[in-house]
This record gives structure tokens, sequence and C-alpha cells, in this order.
């Protein structure tokens, strides 16, 4: 086979509620897309690299394919299939043998003859030998015999892949074999509901890669999309917005909560989108809270900026200040004026990001870190006289990615706040520790200051 950088795609699809998304997790052998019982939770694309035999292959999961639905936002999920469609190398058709076939499924043959492109039938939930038999009548789709699986019991998935591999090979796609020397930059693009995060995606793809609606929490699920921009690869994390568990409606919202997290938790950076008009909330805040416990390099991104009539007059320095006045943790991190709308300061949160990212890798040495303690000792700042002042001893940095610090003294248990507050400042006065968290630990030392 012939063999470069290119990676063939296969898109799954079918009608709601056949398990496109449980193929998707299962094909990746990862939970990466919500899997729920609700009809049409999968509304985005997802993308995801699956591995086989040491090649490369793309897979896309897409929303539910329903010809008649007229609303809005089936008419963009709609869109969006047909686009994945184009995009595809071959079509993975997920049918349900339970159900058997019905009036959407032969809607949906139907578009895919239209594309004329290779259509794996796929009968999910093909659980025992009795289904396998009732399996059959998909042949009338017009694809060829099914291959029956089961996504709940992990039945046929292995021999399902093999097939993937097999059909794109007598395609004859090229499948990558280079290994990039620096991964992709993964950027989780994160906030709470209608902020404006997909169109900010979108904006950078100049393209309408996912679904922008006026309905707050249209997107469910945490979407990935690779993109290379000045040279640099990148991957897209579009979440779902994270708002408090007061505001959680249904089931479906703390699985997209969950995913939005674990999306945080995968990324080497984050970018959170505050609407302007708005300011912070605590929503906000419990946010940031979650990317420093995760010590994730962030940039905040003021969006709406240009619809703001009410900060009209109000300088971004001066707001910048009234948002650290009311959440003092954004001072560790630098703030940015965008328009998702009109594309303003989008492109340049790429390039901030990306330095931000590159501090995550900062290493100090030894000497130099005890240099900076050795003017600035901790042990003198002014705590009440009754409390015990602890002997800070030296200091190493312990980790990166997240940036850790261990400062060892004589009594842990006489450190206080103001002790460890005062050290950060001091570490990030002296470092390139903008836009990153930092933990600073605190062990006992065997040795004592002479």
């Amino acid at each position: 086979m012939k063999k470069n950088k290119f990676i063939p795609t296969v898109c799954i699809v079918g009608r709601p509620n056949v398990g496109k998304s449980s193929l998707f997790n299962a094909l990746l052998k990862e939970r990466r897309a919500v899997v729920y019982e609700e009809s049409g939770t999968t509304r985005d694309i997802a993308e995801g690299i699956m591995s086989v035999g040491g090649n490369n292959i793309k897979l896309v999961d897409t929303g539910g394919f329903v010809v008649r639905d007229r609303d809005e936002l089936s008419q963009h999920v709609k869109l969006h299939v047909k686009r994945a469609m184009e995009e595809g190398s071959l079509m993975l058709f997920v049918t349900d043998s339970i159900s058997g076939i019905m009036p959407s499924d032969k809607e949906v043959a139907a578009i895919l003859r239209k594309f004329d492109k290779p259509v794996i039938v796929v009968a999910n939930k093909t659980d025992n030998e009795k289904l396998e038999q009732e399996a059959m009548e998909f042949y009338q789709l017009g694809f060829g015999e099914s291959k029956n699986i089961s996504c709940l019991h992990r039945r046929g998935i292995r021999h399902l892949r093999t097939h993937i591999f097999e059909v794109l090979s007598e395609m004859k796609e090229c499948f990558e074999i280079e290994k990039k020397e620096t991964p992709p930059l993964k950027i989780a693009v994160v906030g709470r509901p209608n902020v404006g995060k997909s169109s900010f995606i979108n904006n950078l793809l100049k393209r309408d890669r996912v679904i922008v609606s006026d309905v707050p929490g249209t997107t469910r699920d945490s979407i990935d999309t690779c993109f290379t921009s000045g040279g640099d690869e990148y991957i897209l994390i579009d979440t779902a917005g994270m708002r408090h568990k007061r505001k959680i409606k249904c089931a479906v919202d703390v699985y997209s909560i969950m995913r939005s997290k674990e999306s945080i938790e995968r990324a080497d950076s984050v970018i959170l989108l505050l609407d302007a008009a708005c300011g912070i909330t605590k929503d906000d805040i419990g946010i940031i809270d979650f990317i420093e416990q995760n010590g994730k390099a962030c940039l905040v991104a003021v969006n709406k900026w240009d619809l703001a009539g009410d900060v009209k007059g109000v300088s971004k320095e001066e707001y910048s200040d009234r948002l650290i006045s009311a959440a003092s943790v954004l001072s560790k991190f630098p703030i940015t004026f965008i328009s998702s709308k009109t594309g303003k300061n989008v492109i340049q949160s790429l390039s901030m990001i990306r330095i931000l990212d590159t501090n995550l890798d900062l290493k100090v040495s030894t000497p130099f870190l005890n240099g900076i303690f050795k003017k600035n000792d901790p042990s003198k700042i002014p705590i009440s006289r009754k409390r015990k002042r602890p002997n800070f001893l030296y200091i190493v940095q312990s980790s990166q990615r997240p940036v850790e610090f261990k400062f060892f003294v004589n009594d842990p248990a006489s450190v206080l706040p103001a002790h460890l507050s005062y050290i950060e400042n001091k570490l990030r006065e002296q470092l390139s520790l903008s836009g990153i968290p930092i933990k600073i630990v605190i062990r006992k030392s065997r040795k004592e200051r002479k």
C-alpha cells in the first residue's frame, strides 16, 4: 500500500439513537463522546484518531440524521452531517438490529447513494444469534452484507476495525506513517453556556465546524477539531457550557459537564471565554478553580466586546481591573478582548496561548531559586506574635506540567497561607509564570539552618 502523510476519514452516520456515539467510543477504545438514551444527544461533529495496524484513520461521529425535521437546530445538524459525508473516504451506516429497518434508515441510505462512496452497514445491538439472522434484512438498503456488532458488549468491534482497514486498503487510501516530533497543542475552549465558544472556534477555522445557536446548551459534547495555523498544529476542544449544579436540568447536562472537565484535564492549555456584558460570575470562578487545580495554562478572553453596550466608555484596562477586583485569581492569567462575531483578536489568542503553554515547560535551577529567597526570606513577613516563625531552608522545582515547587522548612505546621502567598508572588516576579498555575508544597527538612 502506498503511504504518505494523508489520513483517510471514516464518517459514522445514521438516524438518531442507533448507537453512533457508542460505536465511535468503541472504535477509539476510549469514552470520548457523550452516550445517552435520549434521542438526538449528539448534535455536533466529533473527531478522533483510530490506529489500525500501525496506520492512523480519522474517525468522525455525526449527529442523528432525520430528513423530515424542519426546526432550525435540526437543519444545522443535517448541514454538518452532509459536510462530514463530503469529506469522508468511507461511511459507516449504523442501524439498529432490534428495531430493524425504519423509514428514516431508507432516507439516510438514499442520501448516501448520492455521494457515491463506499458504505459499510453496521447493525448495532446484535446481541445474539437470533438478531444476527434478523439483521439479514439490511441487505435491502443496497450496500451489501451488514457487519453485526454490539457496542454494549463490544461484540464484533475488532472485526469491524479490521474490515475498515481492508476496505480503505483496497481504495488505495493513504495512511500517515511519519511521526511528528511536536504533537499538536490541545486547547480546550471553556466557559458558561452561550458565551460564544462555538462561534470562537468557527471563526478560527473560517467555517461552520460546530453548531451555533442562541439557545444556551446547544453544544452537549466536547468536540475535537484538528487544524493548522501559521505552520503550527492544534486540536481545538469545544466544550459544553459549564454551569453550577443548581442549574443542571437533565442527565445529559451532567454527562456534558463531566466531559467538559475531562476535556480540561486532557488539554495542554485552556481558553476561558467570558461574556463582556456579564463580567465574571460564580460559575466562571468555579471553572477557573478547576483549571488551576489541574495546572493548565489559561488565557482569559472577554468575548462580545463589540456588543457590550453596558461597558461603553470603559477602557480595557479599567475593565480588567474590575475583573481582578471581583476575582483576585484572575491576576495570574492574561486577559484579552475579542469578538467571535467579527473575528477581532481571535487568531491572536492562538499565539498568546502558545506562549503561555511554553511556560509550563519552565525549568529553574535550584541555586537560582534559593537566590530569590535569600534576598526575600518568607520567615520575615509580618505575622501574629502568637505564631511560631518557621525557618525556610531551601526550595527546589519538583515538576513541570504542572509546575510545582517544594519548599523545605523546619516546621511545616507553622507555615501560614500568608507565607504561601508571599512565596508565590516572589516566584511570579522573578520567573516566566504568566498564565499558569503553580503549586507550592511544604515539606519538613531534616537539615536545620546553621
